[in-house]
Order: structure tokens, then C-alpha cells, then sequence
């Protein structure tokens, strides 16, 4: 082997940084937050290490080389570091501090150290960054943002954190803590949910308010029961494992077919639900047809599902389709999410597909205020919801309360099978909800 002398400069600028991940790996196990943050501080504004020369040394090796872009990855590994132990300890409010470091008014100070001048001229260009907002997505579920109509997207931190667990160049650090925060984050949403809907129609609600932890007002629970109650929706797992099951030994084309026929496009707009069947069956059909007389395999089907995801979402040049805005701005936007519901029960693997197209969408209308985007945020609510309902591990069953409102008492599901009309006008104190844990 021939060691070239840009493998030699690699290698050392490799093994410099490997350093410095592990004196912050070392810190943040065996050391307080309030020493940790001030190692962090020492030595990426001042230059200087606290009480080990060794890391300076090693960042001074990234400086002299003037590698801005060997420096803002080692500056991001260091922080998702001490944001995935701090998540997994539970000790957020650290995350906050480590990122208010970089409102330090020190950034800004001249100084005659040309190095120092240097990392605090790159760390300007940090703040700036794209890299940098993905850090702060780690702090906006924790402060209380008072202005929601600007940052009505902050709600949905969970999506954006598809970003960053799914980009296979991301810090491996920052793709754990992503998808740990997005965990955290989505079963926070389960429980909240499930203890609002269990309190609402209750004794109990009238001695302690329970958040109701979407933006849907109380009509959240008319949601939930309708997502309970409609026929269509209650069997929705055993449709998919159906499915799935007579579809087994299919060629793709016929499985392509077949797939059209389980989604049910059975909008009540007729106009409507043949112009949406139209769109997705000629684009499906189209789709890898040099393999229609192959077997229809997994990689297949996932294929033909993120597909249909996509067409009835956004684009890839971010833009939201036609259909998208059909669905949402024309039916009730509870028809996107039965099928988008019904497409991710085919595949569990399907899901970060679909979380990415939801945060592009959260991306596209950043821009627009609340109340500009009233029906985006009904839709994603609509859609955690669902998600926390039938791809969750929480059980929910509605139960319809005798004439004597006795509670151990139970009607069928059958009886409370009702139009979307007379679900509209749901009366609590003749149905509840509960939830269990499975």
C-alpha cells in the first residue's frame, strides 16, 4: 500500500476528530451537564480546552488545515452526542442550554488569535445553516413558543424529525437521537390522546381538564368515534392481512389491479372519486410495466405503495399534487388518511416513506400562517390520530351505555355503526371511549 500525502492528511484529520468524540463521549457519562457545557464551550468559542490540551490540539489539526466542512461535522457529532445521552437520560433541559451556547455573544467578538477568528467566523456561518435548524428541532417541543401562528409547525416535530433518522449521511449519533426524540415524541401523543378521549363524557372531566392535544377543538372526539364506528374503518387491520394474503401468488400487474380495488376510493363525491381512481389507476398501471408479468415481490409492492403515497401527497420537487388538494380541499380530509392508513398497514416499512412526504408538506406551508393552513393541520392531526389508533400499541373501543347508564352494561359495535352526519352530533354522555394499552 502507498501512502499517499492527501491519505495521510485524511487519516490525521480523521483521527483527530475521533478524539474529540471521545473526550465528549466520556464527559457527558462520567461528568455534570454544567462541566460538559462548558467543555463544549472552552473549547469551540475560546479554543481551548478546560483541563485536557489534547482536544485542543486535536481541533487545532481541523483549523490549520482550514477544513470549514471537517469542522461543522465535528461540531454537529459532538452536539447529537450529547443530545442522545441527554435525551435518553431524560435530561432535556440540557438540550436547551447546549443550543443557547450558540446565541453567545462571543461568536461575534474580534480577536487577534487569526484561528480563533477563523472558528468563530465558521461558527457565524453554523448559525446560518440548514444543519443548524435540525439542531434546534430538539428544543421547540420543550420551550413554550407563545407565537403559534408563525410556528404552527413546531407541533409536528415528530415529522421533521424524518429528516434527519432517515439520511443515511447524518452523524449516526444524529439519526439515534432523531429517531428517539420522534419516539418520545409520538407516544406522548398516544397518551395524551388516550387519556383525553377516556376523561371527555366523564365525572371526572368536569373536576380536571385534560389538554386535548390536537388542534381539532372538541371535535376531536367526534373524530376518534368516527374513525371507531365506520364500517370501513373498523376492519381496516384484517383488510390489509387479507389482502395481503390473496395477493400472495399474484403477477405484479394483477397485484397492481388488486391493490386499487382494496383502497376503495368510495368518496361520496362521485365526480370526485372517479377523477382520483382515474389518476392513481393510469399512473399505477404505468408503473414498472416492463415487470407486470413478474411476481409481484415485497420490493414490488413497496415499490407500487410508496407510489400512490406520493401522488397523493407531494412531489419530489416538493411541490403537493393535484391530488393531494383534491382530497384535502374538496372531501373531508379524513378520506386522505384512511388512505394513507390503509396503504401503511401493508408494511410497517412503508412508514418513514410516509413521514418524509408529511414533513414536506409541513415544509411546503412553513411559510403560511395558521390560519392559512387550517385544513393541512386538521389533515396532519386527523392522521396522528389514526396513527395512534391502528398503528399504535394503544387499543381503543367505543362502547354505547344502556338507557340505565350502566357502565358494565355494553351494546354491540354494531349498534353504534352510524352516518357521518349523525357522528357529527355525537353525544358523550350515550357513547364513551376507552383505551387500553395491548
Amino acid at each position: 500500500m502507498f501512502w499517499t500525502a492527501d491519505r495521510i492528511y485524511s487519516q490525521g484529520i480523521d483521527q483527530a476528530q475521533e478524539r474529540i468524540y471521545e473526550f465528549f463521549l466520556d464527559a457527558v457519562r462520567h461528568k455534570s451537564p454544567e462541566e460538559v457545557l462548558a467543555d463544549f464551550k472552552s473549547l469551540f468559542l475560546n479554543f481551548g480546552g478546560r483541563d485536557n490540551l489534547e482536544i485542543t490540539e486535536a481541533l487545532d489539526q481541523i483549523v490549520t488545515a482550514y477544513n470549514e466542512k471537517e469542522f461543522f461535522y465535528t461540531l454537529k457529532r459532538c452536539c447529537y452526542i450529547l443530545i442522545n445521552n441527554w435525551t435518553v437520560s431524560n435530561n432535556r433541559a440540557c438540550i436547551i442550554l447546549l443550543i443557547d451556547i450558540f446565541n453567545d455573544s462571543l461568536i461575534y467578538k474580534n480577536t487577534k488569535s487569526a484561528k480563533l477568528k477563523t472558528i468563530r467566523i465558521w461558527l457565524q456561518v453554523f448559525i446560518k445553516s440548514e444543519d443548524f435548524q435540525s439542531l434546534q428541532l430538539f428544543t421547540m417541543h420543550l420551550e413554550g413558543h407563545n407565537n403559534h401562528d408563525q410556528n404552527w409547525e413546531n407541533r409536528f416535530v415528530s415529522y421533521l424529525l424524518a429528516y434527519q433518522y432517515t439520511n443515511p449521511t447524518s452523524p449516526l449519533e444524529q439519526r439515534q437521537a432523531a429517531s428517539l426524540l420522534a419516539q418520545k415524541m409520538k407516544d406522548k401523543f398516544k397518551l395524551d390522546l388516550a387519556m383525553y378521549t377516556a376523561r371527555v363524557g366523564t365525572q371526572s372531566s368536569l373536576r380536571s381538564h385534560q389538554p386535548n392535544p390536537t388542534s381539532l377543538s372538541n371535535n376531536v372526539i367526534n373524530l376518534v368515534t368516527l374513525m371507531l364506528t365506520k364500517k370501513s374503518v373498523l376492519n381496516c387491520k384484517k383488510l390489509a392481512v387479507d389482502f395481503l394474503g390473496n395477493t400472495k401468488y399474484l403477477s405484479y400487474q394483477e397485484f397492481k389491479i388488486s391493490l386499487l380495488k382494496y383502497l376503495d376510493f368510495s368518496i361520496t363525491d362521485a365526480e370526485i372519486s372517479k377523477t382520483v381512481q382515474t389518476k392513481l389507476h393510469d399512473g399505477l398501471l404505468e408503473l414498472k410495466s416492463n415487470l407486470n408479468e413478474y411476481p409481484a415481490s415485497t420490493t414490488l409492492m413497496l415499490k407500487a405503495a410508496k407510489y400512490l403515497i406520493s401522488e397523493i401527497t407531494i412531489s419530489d420537487r416538493g411541490q403537493p399534487t393535484e391530488l393531494f388538494n383534491i382530497l384535502l380541499h374538496h372531501t373531508n380530509p379524513i378520506n386522505l388518511v384512511l388512505l394513507l392508513l390503509k396503504l401503511l398497514l401493508l408494511n410497517e416499512s412503508i412508514r418513514p416513506y410516509l413521514e418524509l412526504r408529511v414533513a414536506s408538506i409541513i415544509k411546503y406551508y412553513s411559510s403560511y400562517s395558521e390560519y392559512k393552513c387550517k385544513s393541512v393541520i386538521s389533515f396532519i392531526d386527523m392522521l396522528n390520530i389514526a396513527l395512534a389508533i391502528y398503528a399504535g400499541d394503544t387499543r381503543y373501543n367505543i362502547v354505547r351505555m344502556t338507557s340505565n347508564d350502566d357502565p358494565y352494561e355494553l351494546s354491540s359495535l354494531q349498534d353504534v355503526t352510524k352516518s357521518d352526519s349523525s357522528i357529527s352530533a355525537f353525544d358523550t354522555r350515550e357513547y364513551r371511549i376507552f383505551s387500553q394499552v395491548q
